[in-house]
């Protein structure tokens, strides 16, 4: 650990204690206390106003170099992006901070999965229905995918991952999802068998979901280094980037987003 690191590291301890601190959010684009409640600062960290963590201003902030380098722009927050950017966005989620200030922008879709009891591409109180393994959506539509902790929920996330190369018009996925750095393999924890019944490998493990908020959703995957070496197979160049930055507001020694550019 170099001097950086151990400055961070005790720079975040007394955030720890405090409980709070004060930041430039690139989210929503304002000087904002951010309140921090937990250990586990890479989903904490919350901004007062637009409540994004650390994870998702990581995230924003690879969405900016995205547009800005195609765009010729210097926007410092996702607030301050123009609607008529000439970027087709896709989130593949209604809800949250991102969507919030992305939600502007002309020729931008979301969607969420309301699961097998809906009609795939119908949409529910004006959202679309979407299975990441098979989106109803054109080749070669979007500039630029948007996903953050979605693919560990996938029964088949490279059968998704395939999809999203299929869906990009020469653009990038930015996304994030739980990854074992130290690891060659993914962690398969569960699957589903040929009857489409649940199959368990390892315990139960279940992520808070807005969408299904009493149960939760079902974690399948926890990804590992083979993750990237299939995304390069599909014609994916994949760059990673990790982070911690108290000014920022980046916190934590786990922040990892990663960016997929088809080829």
């Amino acid at each position: 650990m170099n001097f950086l690191e151990v400055m961070n590291e005790f720079v975040e301890k007394q955030l720890i204690k405090i409980g709070f601190s004060f930041i430039f959010c690139n989210v929503c684009g304002s000087i904002r206390k951010i309140k921090i409640k937990t250990n586990n600062l890479r989903e904490d960290a919350t901004c007062k106003k637009c409540s994004s963590n650390s994870r998702k201003r990581h995230l924003a902030e690879e969405i900016l170099e995205l547009v800005n380098k195609q765009n010729k722009t210097s926007y410092n927050s996702l607030r301050k992006i123009k609607k008529d950017s000439g970027l087709k966005i896709y989130n593949v989620e209604s809800n949250g901070a991102l969507h919030h200030y992305l939600k502007h922008i002309n020729n931008y879709v979301c969607s969420e999965y309301f699961g097998p009891y809906e009609t795939y591409g119908n949409e529910q109180n004006g959202i679309l229905n979407v299975d990441l393994m098979n989106i109803p959506l054109d080749d070669n539509t979007f500039d630029l995918i948007v996903s953050t902790e979605v693919f560990e929920h996938i029964p088949d996330p490279y059968k998704a991952f395939s999809e999203v190369h299929r869906i990009l018009n020469k653009g990038s996925h930015v996304f994030t999802v739980p990854y074992y750095e130290d690891k060659e393999n993914d962690e398969v924890r569960a699957f589903l068998d040929d009857n489409n019944e649940i199959v368990h490998l390892m315990k139960q493990e279940y992520h808070g979901d807005p969408i299904r908020s009493d149960e939760g959703i079902l974690v399948y995957t926890v990804f590992a280094k083979e993750m990237q070496k299939k995304l390069k197979a599909m014609g994916f160049e994949v760059k990673v980037s990790k982070k911690r930055s108290i000014i920022e507001g980046i916190l934590g020694d786990n922040n990892i987003v990663f960016t997929t550019t088809k080829l």
